[in-house]
């Protein structure tokens, strides 16, 4: 089926979309909820606690990288789910790399975070 949406309508209509899937993420995942949680509370200590604009945007990195890797993740599960609804190993692997994506991405927030923190409190 061709999109016969042009133009502005069609930005106004993938950015609904995009909303859309954000609210069964937030409403269907609570690991997404809990990264979200995360996602303010240290984007708020990053607004407090760097220096400039570069340090900011550096802190807050991780914390979208964070929010990424669980929305491709929650993509990932709701599509194996759908194609492969009973037990198969290759659909426990896919499910397994993508829980893999956000930990390499929690694993990265949280080296970054210690290193500037200890940086700034302890060195």
């Amino acid at each position: 089926m061709k999109n016969s949406k042009k133009g502005f309508k069609r930005i106004i209509w993938a950015f609904l979309f995009s909303l859309a899937g954000l609210k069964v993420c937030f409403k269907e995942e609570w690991a997404f909820r809990v990264v979200v949680l995360c996602f303010i509370i240290f984007g708020f200590l990053a607004y407090f606690l760097a220096h400039d604009f570069v340090e900011f945007t550096l802190l807050c990195l991780p914390l979208f990288l964070m929010v990424f890797a669980e929305i491709a993740n929650t993509a990932i599960e709701k599509i194996i789910d759908l194609v492969s609804p009973g037990f198969h190993p290759l659909a426990r692997e896919a499910k397994d790399i993508g829980s893999s994506l956000q930990f390499v991405s929690l694993v990265f927030a949280a080296i970054v975070w210690f290193v500037f923190l200890l940086k700034k409190f302890v060195l």
